[in-house]
């Protein structure tokens, strides 16, 4: 689970895990008064196993966006700005990054 730590969104990770992250990003969307189109990566320090997708779910009766990723580690040791981005593109055509950097852990 992300924590904020200063500005930054930080979650733990094991440099050569396979898993699944989650960047909500319902709060920029509300900002902009518009809706996710679609999505890329930008990595660093891990690779892309399968295509991220946007999920819509409704929490406590609130609709929220997420962007979920399914990241792999590499071989080598983690790099400086070890980090995975979501960049959303919006139905109005505005564009954003929603950035998470990793701790590494090794379990």
């Amino acid at each position: 689970m992300p924590i904020k730590i200063g500005d930054k969104w930080t979650v733990d990770r094991d440099p050569d895990e396979k898993s699944h992250y989650v960047a909500d990003v319902t709060q920029e969307l509300a900002d902009r008064a518009t809706t996710a189109e679609s999505v890329e990566l930008l990595l660093v320090g891990v690779v892309q196993l399968e295509l991220p997708e946007i999920q819509l779910v409704l929490v406590d009766g609130v609709q929220r966006t997420y962007v979920v990723a399914f990241l792999g580690g590499t071989d080598s040791e983690p790099p400086e700005g070890w980090k995975w981005v979501a960049r959303v593109t919006c139905d109005n055509g505005e564009r954003f990054d929603k950035t998470t950097w990793f701790n590494e852990v090794d379990p």
